[in-house]
């Protein structure tokens, strides 16, 4: 006679995960590595840039260390801000001036979801409000979208969205 198995399940795992890890962030709590650009940093977690970066999966893991300083040259650090940000959130707020220096961040950096994305699968959507809510979850970041176009059967799976603050 066969053992009944339970499911058990957590409904808001995936939420709570992308808020714990936000505020671990914002707090600076629990970090274990400092990224440098421009003769600034800002400090982050291993787990979380290696689960949405290759680049950074790859270097962390060729190159042990308890809370390694990476340099990040040719990286502006408002472009590397909004990709930490991005990497935590799944979405961010960007102009339509900084929408390409930050497409070839994220391809230097082989950030998920965003990078080897061609440009005509690209649309955008334009608002006229500009947050300074560094919230990943408040209003205005819903309403200003950048969808990558899903191409194939339409069962969404590969689509991703990127969020942006549009201007025009």
């Amino acid at each position: 006679m066969a053992v009944q198995q339970y499911c058990l399940r957590w409904n808001n795992h995936q939420p709570n995960f992308i808020s714990m890890f936000t505020s671990l962030l914002n707090s600076e709590s629990l970090v274990d590595v400092t990224l440098a650009a421009e003769g600034k940093h800002l400090q982050a977690h291993k787990v979380v840039l290696s689960a949405c970066s290759s680049y950074f999966q790859s270097l962390f893991t060729l190159n042990p260390c308890q809370h390694p300083i990476v340099i990040l040259k040719d990286i502006k650090y408002t472009d590397l801000k909004v990709m930490v940000d991005f990497m935590y959130c799944g979405e961010v707020n960007v102009s339509q001036e900084q929408l390409p220096a930050i497409l070839k961040t994220a391809e230097t950096l082989k950030v998920k979801g965003l990078a080897e994305m061609p440009e005509h699968n690209i649309s955008l959507s334009k608002s006229v409000s500009v947050s300074s809510d560094k919230s990943c979850d408040s209003p205005s970041m819903r309403r200003k979208r950048l969808r990558k176009s899903s191409t194939g059967s339409g069962s969404g799976s590969g689509s991703t969205e990127h969020t942006g603050t549009m201007t025009g």
